[in-house]
């Protein structure tokens, strides 16, 4: 649980929705304790009272903009491959089989989709929750049921939107296209990459 990331996200909706919204969706974070259930309450408390703001989009702007998670050694990677590959189906191919992108990756025209894994395929969360073996958040992972995708705009559009502008030196749009949390049968998000020499689609695997 990042405690400064809740702050920036809970100081961007007292900005818009005052400070009564923050105290009734946030509370007090500092006394917010690491116990598994006292986190779990907290997340739903959370997610239930963004999703009663009914401002999904600038809530989903929010998740994103405020993502903590950054690898700048993959973004000089990927630049690096970008740069040399002649085409955008080279170019997807290579982060799939150079294991720089751990993800399922496919191709369509210039959309980049990218499906995780399940989280039990590299560890266990150290608590208990529904999404434990699906869902790589070790917060959101703790969801006693389904919950709204605004969540997930931080580790889709978020994460993906700045590592992908970062290498490539220009804004990507990311769309979210579904999560386990929400509903999903996968956590899946499409990055429209900038255009290259390209004439090949489809799915990366042979």
């Amino acid at each position: 649980m990042n405690k400064e990331q809740l702050k920036k996200i809970a100081a961007d909706i007292e900005a818009k929705h005052g400070a009564d919204a923050r105290e009734r969706i946030f509370g007090n974070l500092d006394k917010l304790t690491d116990d598994d259930d006292s986190v779990c309450n907290f997340f739903h408390r959370f997610i239930e009272g963004m999703d009663e703001l009914n401002d999904s989009g600038f809530l989903m702007a929010v998740m994103a903009k405020n993502c903590p998670c950054s690898h700048s050694d993959f973004e000089i990677i990927i630049k690096e491959i970008y740069d040399e590959s002649k085409t955008l189906f080279e170019f997807a191919q290579r982060l799939e089989r150079g294991n720089l992108i751990e993800d399922v990756v496919s191709l369509e025209g210039n959309i980049l989709f990218l499906t995780k894994h399940p989280f039990e395929k590299y560890g266990q969360h150290n608590h208990r929750g529904l999404f434990i073996k699906g869902c790589h958040c070790g917060l959101a992972s703790r969801a006693k049921k389904e919950i709204s995708n605004i969540f997930c705009h931080c580790c889709t559009v978020g994460f993906y939107g700045k590592m992908f502008g970062n290498a490539l030196g220009t804004d990507v749009k990311v769309e979210f296209i579904e999560s386990i949390i929400s509903g999903g049968a996968s956590c899946k998000a499409a990055i429209h990459l900038p255009p290259k020499n390209n004439n090949e689609a489809g799915d990366i695997h042979e």
